[in-house]
């Protein structure tokens, strides 16, 4: 019984969390879902918002942010890793992190972002500030704007899921133009159901269906290729723990106590499209997306083992 109503609590808080995201962003289907079991599956998620300027990266972002003891950081071209650490060092009870323009930092000032991200904690002339768990929500636009840098593959592979906003349509424009449609400033997010969602995806006990049908999901994304070549140039470790906590807390938000390939499936995209290798990438975006839909319906084709 108390399996049962801690699943209950579980739906009922995703899809809470679901409905209050539909009251700050226009359209963005999935990236709502996304957001919502990133935030919910674990309290230390590194989220990547990435798209055009003006699809509501920042007004999400800023909206999240106010459930929490937050600190922003605004990245600029000139900005030194010791701006960043002298911001922070006084913040050791942050709970989440915001980083606006992420793809405007210098090389140096992403490197202290690996530590931080990586080890929850800065080092600072010989001192270790350490922080407990916090989210990061960072913002990036897209490459062709002026004044951005690429980030490397090291600094994207810290984080967990990276979002992409697509742009409006015609009749998401009317809504926002015409429908007097205003984002609410203050988050009514619950912190109690944060740490209540996290610590029953903790609690979740997989069966050995449950992994066989993850290992074979895993199996089929490390196998990824273009062009012949593997898409991934590393093991995937972390994106795969990831991948698994997302879907115990899907499974979870559908009040099943066991892993189906759709909990994953949908969700592909943005735990494993910025761990591509770089150098493979760089063949076409259009035939690396046609790759991932190829394997998500390879992913969905699979099935659980009684």
């Amino acid at each position: 019984m108390e399996t049962i109503n801690s699943m209950e609590r579980v739906n009922q808080v995703y899809n809470s969390v679901l409905s209050s995201l539909n009251d700050v962003l226009i359209g963005q289907t999935n990236v709502k879902k996304v957001i919502a079991a990133s935030i919910l599956c674990d309290l230390n998620s590194r989220i990547l918002l990435t798209g055009n300027t003006g699809t509501g990266k920042t007004t999400l972002s800023n909206y999240l942010a106010s459930s929490f003891n937050s600190e922003r950081i605004s990245i600029t071209s000139d900005m030194l890793p010791s701006d960043v650490q002298n911001q922070l060092k006084t913040k050791r009870d942050l709970e989440l992190l915001q980083v606006d323009e992420l793809n405007r930092a210098s090389g140096k000032v992403l490197s202290a972002f690996i530590e931080l991200f990586a080890e929850k904690q800065l080092s600072i002339a010989g001192e270790k500030y350490e922080f407990h768990d916090f989210y990061v929500l960072a913002t990036q636009n897209s490459a062709d704007i002026s004044g951005t840098f690429n980030v490397p593959q090291a600094v994207y592979d810290r984080f967990d899921v990276n979002i992409y906003f697509e742009n409006l349509s015609d009749s998401e424009k009317r809504q926002l133009f015409f429908n007097d449609f205003e984002s609410p400033i203050k988050s009514n997010i619950n912190e109690n159901d944060l740490h209540f969602t996290k610590t029953t995806v903790d609690e979740f006990k997989t069966k050995k269906s449950d992994e066989d049908l993850m290992m074979q999901i895993f199996g089929l994304i490390d196998e990824m290729k273009i062009n012949g070549q593997k898409l991934f140039a590393g093991s995937n470790i972390r994106a795969h723990k990831y991948a698994l906590r997302i879907a115990k807390l899907v499974a979870l938000s559908n009040e099943r106590d066991y892993i189906l390939s759709s909990d994953i499936a949908e969700f592909i995209n943005y735990v494993y499209m910025h761990r591509i290798n770089q150098n493979v990438a760089i063949i076409g975006e259009e035939k690396v997306l046609s790759i991932f839909e190829d394997v998500q319906k390879k992913i969905l084709a699979v099935k659980r083992k009684r």
